[in-house]
């Protein structure tokens, strides 16, 4: 069996990818501490507003369900139009 060696890759370019965004966000997080700003962030599908102070203040619980979607061999993906009132028939 013949192996995909442009995906080998992009995995790197993602791991790559995902630790600069890590770094990033601790970054921008100790700046807005720094600043005395309010950071919000979700855990375990809970929003939290954290304070300077460092008190937390937890603002809404996010639902979040996976979509299960079933695909079978074959089948045909049809992607919706949206309906102009613009257009005029006569």
């Amino acid at each position: 069996m013949k192996r995909n060696r442009v995906f080998r890759k992009d995995v790197g370019q993602t791991n790559l990818l995902v630790k600069v965004g890590k770094i990033s966000g601790r970054n921008a997080v100790r700046r807005s501490k720094a600043m005395n700003l309010v950071v919000t962030y979700i855990e375990k599908g809970v929003v939290y507003e954290e304070k300077p102070d460092g008190s937390k203040v937890q603002i809404d619980i996010v639902n979040s369900k996976p979509i299960e979607i079933t695909l079978k061999k074959g089948m045909v993906l049809h992607g919706k139009q949206k309906e102009s009132k613009d257009i005029c028939w006569s």
